[in-house]
């Protein structure tokens, strides 16, 4: 018979050797037909966000998931309870390679995977997959699979500052994280061609390269569009992270001003801390042109009130609030990059301009709010695209092929 896991939201005290002391049952209630994951992420929110839906499909399909990652307490340790997933709070991962940090983590995560006895490792993000993967060899894991969303630094695009050595640590580590993995999927299509250009790939690699992880149709269902003669209504929603350029939102409503046609430019996130953080105190500069409507726990709401949704990111990671006004039926305006050009069909479903280049999001703006009328069958050609790209039901179905369920 398998032992089972209690579900635990926070560590008991650590033992000697750095492993936490797990509160165990003592017997499962009878034999277990379905296998162990254990899931290893960067924050207990990005699991939850990226990964709630799958986790909670995979438990449906009778197998056991501990999710492992800093921060499992609180709302994401909740929402995984209610689910059967079990939660192991981690510290947090060092940003790049620290010779003392790593090695400590990596020897904890193993000592984890013993105690545990996964028949699967899947680690989340370049960092987390490396650490699983190193961790997970060590402790003899049978099945190891790892999950990038993005590549990091090293592959940005356009390339930034210092970036040869980001460039040449980053291929490094997934190389090395490739190596050691059976399996590897890729939640951005272009991320995959990069790295078979970059020849990381191990032809022994099983691969699964997919344009995100999927968005529930049923809670996202195609919305009428409210009426046009109030004006086009533009929505940036998301966390006031400069990187998913929300100062570029602002900058652009501000130039949309000297455009001829009525509009309101609406902003719902909640702050973040960092040195992306886009400020309270920055945001009021904007008021006359942008209204924020502060933290929203629900996008839904907001994106019926609204005819076109503005995400104007970087980076090469696709964002779920982008797939999400697809499958609502939203025309959308985002950038040209990696991450972002997926979910648009140029003309068709949205509009694409250059990242970091506000004149150009304006323009954009401008060309929906001189022509309302492209806006309906844009509307209709972002909710095919969800249908036939984005359904994660389709896409749970292959997932679980590649975690090996």
């Amino acid at each position: 018979m398998r032992e089972s896991i209690a579900p635990s939201h926070a560590l008991v005290r650590s033992s000697n050797a750095g492993v936490p002391e797990l509160p165990w049952f003592a017997q499962s209630g009878g034999a277990s037909e379905g296998k162990r994951i254990a899931v290893v992420g960067p924050s207990g929110a990005s699991l939850a966000v990226t990964f709630g839906a799958l986790l909670q499909n995979i438990r449906e399909n009778g197998h056991e998931v501990v999710c492992l990652a800093p921060g499992l307490e609180g709302p994401p340790a909740r929402a995984f309870s209610r689910m059967g997933v079990q939660c192991i709070s981690l510290p947090s991962f060092q940003q790049g390679f620290s010779p003392l940090g790593d090695p400590s983590g990596i020897m904890r995560l193993s000592g984890l995977f013993r105690r545990i006895r996964p028949d699967i490792v899947a680690g989340y993000t370049p960092k987390g997959a490396a650490l699983a993967a190193i961790a997970a060899k060590m402790s003899g894991v049978d099945h190891v699979v790892s999950l990038l969303s993005e590549l990091g630094h090293g592959f940005a695009e356009p390339p930034e500052r210092f970036s040869a050595s980001a460039h040449r640590f980053q291929k490094g580590l997934l190389r090395l994280t490739f190596k050691l993995s059976d399996s590897a999927v890729f939640f951005n299509e272009e991320n995959h061609k990069v790295l078979v250009r970059h020849k990381l790939l191990p032809p022994k690699l099983r691969q699964f390269p997919f344009n995100c992880a999927g968005v529930d149709l049923r809670l996202f269902p195609a919305t009428p569009l409210p009426p046009l003669d109030r004006g086009v209504m533009f929505l940036f929603a998301g966390p006031l992270d400069r990187r998913l350029g929300v100062q570029d939102f602002c900058e652009a409503a501000r130039l949309l001003r000297t455009k001829n046609g009525n509009f309101r430019c609406l902003l719902a996130g909640p702050e973040v801390r960092g040195k992306h953080a886009f400020p309270l105190a920055e945001l009021k500069r904007y008021r006359e042109v942008v209204q924020y409507l502060g933290p929203q726990a629900d996008p839904r709401p907001l994106m019926a009130r609204t005819h076109v949704f503005v995400l104007p990111a970087t980076g090469d990671a696709v964002p779920s609030a982008l797939i999400e006004a697809v499958a609502m039926g939203r025309p959308v305006i985002t950038t040209t990059a990696r991450g972002c050009r997926v979910a648009v069909r140029e003309g068709t479903n949205g509009i694409l301009v250059p990242p970091g280049d506000p004149g150009a999001l304006a323009s954009g703006m401008a060309r929906l709010l001189v022509r309302p009328d492209l806006i309906p069958a844009m509307s209709r050609a972002s909710r095919a695209l969800a249908e036939s790209h984005f359904d994660s039901r389709r896409i749970h179905e292959q997932l679980l092929n590649a975690l090996g369920l």
